[in-house]
């Protein structure tokens, strides 16, 4: 069945990310690298993380991150260069370094600080989320309003951003999934028919498919399309446990085309906890070959959203908008915690 979902991301204001990551800082003269913080609307990370590059003179695989960040919300997120790109001598740089602005999407980057390590993916310790829920009955808005902050119990899905770019096919897996297959050519056209910013270099891509993976494309690109396999097994183990341990205490639905099942209520989650806390994972990185690593991962997440604002929805009439902020470990997707928080009664 089809449940209702609220309606996300609908004007750029609607969703703001700030990443959660602590950094110790040092004096320029004896840094090794140096800490920019982006701001960005419409871009993946690894797409700014090219134009950073390219603004910088670096090569891309120089730009650090430490975790990923969507293309559909106003995200902030620290980058590590080495020193001496673009930095100040005098310690004393300008606060914006560089910015653009395009229609439907923008980006600027600005300075920071000072410090001795690298940012690498894995080191994030989470994000903070300010989200506005639209297209909300009057009975689901005036629940939430009149719980003012709540704590919430929600299975710890991959939404479906992590399968696909907004509005394209949810795909990335089945790329990752030829890749660990060794079908470079079934790769190549499933990466070509994303609609990602990566694709364009596999329409055009002239020599051996295998190569396009090996050097075409950053190493990060490409594990990050492993992990949207191991994502989509992990979600399928996880929807299985829903519905063996809470039959009667969940719904199945659909969600861009994706299977999920949600638990209908807390005690549902608090099940699910209770069967199995955690389920393995499968974690890549990509050095011309797959490189594993076995990890766990949380079934179920809590947090607590704090309610900030409610009432009639300006951009569906007739409804309601609810306006929440709350903070998630790394790894975990805001809106498929949010499609709970609207489910749960």
């Amino acid at each position: 069945m089809t449940i209702g979902n609220p309606v996300f991301k609908h004007r750029p204001g609607d969703f703001r990310v700030r990443e959660n990551l602590v950094v110790p800082l040092t004096r320029a003269r004896s840094a090794a690298h140096r800490y920019l913080l982006l701001h960005k609307y419409g871009y993946t990370t690894m797409e700014a993380v090219r134009w950073a590059a390219d603004r910088l003179g670096l090569p891309a695989r120089d730009i650090g991150y430490a975790g990923l960040k969507d293309e559909d919300g106003e995200t902030e997120q620290l980058l590590s260069v080495p020193f001496t790109a673009g930095a100040a001598e005098d310690g004393r740089p300008e606060e914006e370094l560089a910015h653009s602005a395009e229609p439907g999407r923008w980006l600027r980057l600005c300075h920071y600080g000072y410090g001795h390590e690298p940012l690498t993916v894995g080191r994030l310790n989470g994000n903070g989320f300010r989200v506005v829920l639209r297209d909300l009955d009057e009975a689901t808005a005036t629940r939430l309003e009149g719980r003012g902050r709540l704590s919430l119990l929600f299975v710890n899905y991959y939404d479906t951003q992590r399968f696909g770019v907004p509005g394209g096919p949810k795909r990335t897996h089945l790329v990752g999934e030829a890749l660990l297959n060794e079908d470079w050519g079934l790769a190549r056209r499933e990466l070509a028919d994303l609609g990602a910013p990566e694709s364009v270099t596999a329409q055009r891509w002239t020599g051996p498919d295998r190569e396009l993976f090996r050097h075409g494309l950053d190493a990060r690109t490409t594990a990050f399309y492993l992990a949207a396999h191991s994502s989509a097994v992990w979600n399928a183990r996880v929807r299985d446990l829903v519905a063996t341990n809470c039959p009667e205490n969940s719904v199945e639905t659909s969600v861009d085309g994706l299977p999920y099942r949600f638990p209908v209520s807390g005690a549902g989650a608090a099940t699910l906890l209770t069967a199995r806390h955690e389920l393995p994972y499968t974690r890549y990185a990509w050095r011309d070959r797959p490189v594993e690593r076995a990890t766990v991962r949380p079934t179920v997440v809590q947090t607590l959203v704090t309610v900030e604002r409610a009432g009639p929805d300006d951009a569906f009439p007739g409804r309601h908008a609810v306006e929440v902020g709350f903070l998630l470990p790394s790894g975990c997707y805001a809106t498929a915690a949010m499609r709970q928080l609207v489910l749960q009664r």
